[in-house]
């Protein structure tokens, strides 16, 4: 990684000698010999960090960096080389010692600003991060980057209605949607208040939410949730259905809260017409193992377990063939009993490793729901995968 760095750093500083090289050599006297004097320092710069000497080597840079403008340039792509590499407190300090310039360029200003900006973030120091974001912001530079870089902040401090301003600002900035991200700020409202008792607030939140993003599985999951909480069974129940049909991928997370509200108001019949329906347009097992388990409350064993063996004919499925050995255990003998509970624990120790959700963008697995992923931080992209198997 050292190795890398020099060699970046060798490129990048010989690169811009020989562009400041032929600019001077047309000028005179005086200003060539400015020029050699730069070269001397550049040269004495390299040949510290060569020798791995960067404590050196970054006083070097300070010097240069609050005495030229012309060092500009290197000097910030150093810092940033600097921050890349881990060593957060010398990508600060120089990108300081461009600041203290005496007369810097406004352009040259704002982008040493951002520069620490981020230096700040990778030090974990978000106040300080945060005051040069919204300056940033505030003078209409790099305003686009200044606030992704809040957005990050406001996540991280988890001050959601400061996220929701902010994503907003960014959307009409870039006219990139940020529907999604807003959504989940609502709803991140709503989950406080839900845990401050405040069930009432939370709806304003999640009602908030679904004026952003009809589609948010999450507000409609969350309404339903409350609404059940509450004994409003049939509210709750179409909330689960909304968020059924806002993405069906998740009818392994809704289905559970559904059929307990469809079971609390006793309405068997419409429940196993609603499952039949979304057997009929759903790939997954979840349906059916719900609708297996409604037929032997309704009409015995032998029904579910002839419902399900049809099913897996033609739709094989791990899930399925557990439940199916654990609707014909009363009919085992002694003789296959042994057979059957090997089978089973092999059934289950395949299930227990298979995550129940995976992320869209990055990959990373889960067993339970994440509403943004823990590793690439993104919105909304955690969802369950398949159940087919």
């Amino acid at each position: 990684m050292t190795g890398d760095f020099i060699w970046v750093a060798m490129a990048l500083l010989s690169g811009v000698l020989m562009g400041m090289y032929l600019a001077y050599v047309l000028r005179n006297v005086t200003t060539q010999k400015k020029f050699e004097q730069l070269n001397h320092r550049y040269f004495k710069g390299l040949n510290y960090l060569l020798n791995d000497e960067s404590d050196k080597a970054i006083d070097v840079f300070i010097q240069l960096a609050e005495t030229s403008h012309a060092t500009f340039e290197p000097q910030l792509a150093l810092g940033n080389l600097y921050r890349k590499k881990g060593e957060v407190d010398k990508a600060i300090k120089l990108h300081q010692a461009l600041i203290a310039q005496a007369q810097l360029p406004e352009r040259y200003r704002t982008r040493a600003l951002l520069a620490i900006g981020k230096d700040y973030m990778s030090a974990g120091l978000l106040d300080r991060a945060e005051v040069l974001f919204a300056e940033l912001v505030e003078l209409e530079a790099h305003t686009p980057e200044a606030l992704k870089w809040l957005m990050d902040i406001y996540q991280q401090e988890q001050d959601w209605t400061q996220a929701i301003k902010t994503a907003t600002r960014f959307q009409a900035a870039t006219g990139r949607s940020m529907r999604t991200n807003i959504a989940h700020f609502h709803c991140e409202l709503a989950d406080s208040a839900r845990l401050a008792n405040d069930d009432e607030q939370a709806l304003k939140h999640l009602t908030a939410a679904l004026r952003v993003d009809k589609q948010s599985v999450r507000a409609h999951l969350t309404i339903g949730l409350i609404e059940q909480s509450e004994n409003n069974h049939t509210a709750a129940i179409e909330s689960f259905q909304r968020a059924i049909s806002a993405d069906s991928r998740f009818v392994p997370i809704v289905l559970e809260p559904l059929v307990n509200s469809y079971q609390a108001i006793e309405a068997p019949q419409e429940l196993a017409e609603y499952l039949t329906t979304l057997i009929s347009h759903y790939s997954g097992i979840s349906p059916v193992l719900s609708l297996t388990r409604l037929t032997q409350q309704l009409s015995g064993g032998e029904a579910a377990q002839q419902f399900l063996r049809d099913y897996l004919q033609d739709n094989p499925s791990f899930k399925g063939l557990d439940m199916l050995l654990n609707l014909d255990e009363n009919k085992r003998t002694d003789l296959n009993s042994v057979d059957d509970d090997i089978l089973k624990q092999l059934i289950n120790r395949l299930l227990d490793k298979q995550p129940r959700l995976r992320c869209r963008k990055c990959g990373f697995g889960a067993q339970s729901v994440h509403w943004q992923c823990p590793s690439c931080k993104y919105w909304g992209v955690v969802k369950p995968i398949d159940d087919v198997v």
